[in-house]
């Protein structure tokens, strides 16, 4: 069995190096490395092996007070200095002009939209995936996902963040993408942090941002410590 299979191996690469030009080697592949988007955090960087990775689906969750919208405006800070275009859909209303101004967000680079419902807001994703144009395009959907999240969607996501190279974010508290998912980065409060003073003033707090999921490639780390300022 074995010489026959090497015979059959060996008689279809003659003939597919008679065929076709160029240099072929069967039973290999040539994996192209994966374009990341910055974070801006040192840290996190570091744990997700240079960024959010482009054309791909990742989830930051974490309860309420995690960090998940302020890991979000320093990604969204750092990408608009780099001269690209961005994108918030925001189902719970939480975007604040003035909050993304003062953490770098270039307002003029972000696209704010306020779908009315869940079903809506999945929608407005996909066609600004499908648009291209932009590097980042973050799906906050906020609390307890609806009935509207359907599982059929995000395959249907994923292919359209491949076709236009664009990263896909979805902020939620538990996993809700499931497989199509190749970064599940989780975010848990580990302490507050205090201005000294007669009156303490609260400064922020530090999150711990665990690397449960990654379809890339581990790195030696699977979990970071990140500041986060009120």
């Amino acid at each position: 069995m074995l010489a026959s299979t090497s015979q059959r191996a060996a008689a279809v690469a003659r003939l597919v190096d008679l065929a076709l030009p160029g240099q072929i080697r069967i039973g290999t592949t040539t994996s192209e490395p994966v374009s990341r988007l910055p974070s801006g955090v040192a840290a996190l960087d570091a744990l997700l092996d240079g960024g959010v990775p482009r054309g791909r689906i990742s989830e930051v969750l974490g309860p309420p007070s995690s960090g998940r919208t302020s890991l979000l405006l320093t990604l969204l800070a750092t990408t608009t200095r780099r001269g690209e275009a961005v994108a918030w859909v925001d189902l719970t209303d939480a975007l604040h002009p003035e909050s993304c101004m003062r953490a770098g967000v270039d307002l003029h680079r972000l696209l704010w939209v306020r779908p009315r419902q869940a079903a809506d807001g999945l929608r407005c994703a996909e066609i600004l995936l499908q648009a291209g144009g932009f590097a980042l395009v973050a799906l906050d959907c906020g609390g307890t996902p609806p009935g509207a999240w359907r599982t059929r969607v995000w395959p249907r996501l994923l292919r359209a963040a491949e076709q236009s190279h664009t990263a896909l974010v979805v902020l939620a508290p538990q996993r809700i993408v499931g497989s199509p998912a190749a970064l599940g980065l989780r975010l848990d409060t580990h302490r507050t942090r205090w201005l000294p003073g007669v009156w303490p003033l609260f400064e922020g707090f530090d999150t711990i941002a665990h690397l449960e999921r990654n379809k890339l490639g581990w790195s030696h780390d699977h979990a970071a410590r990140l500041p986060v300022r009120s």
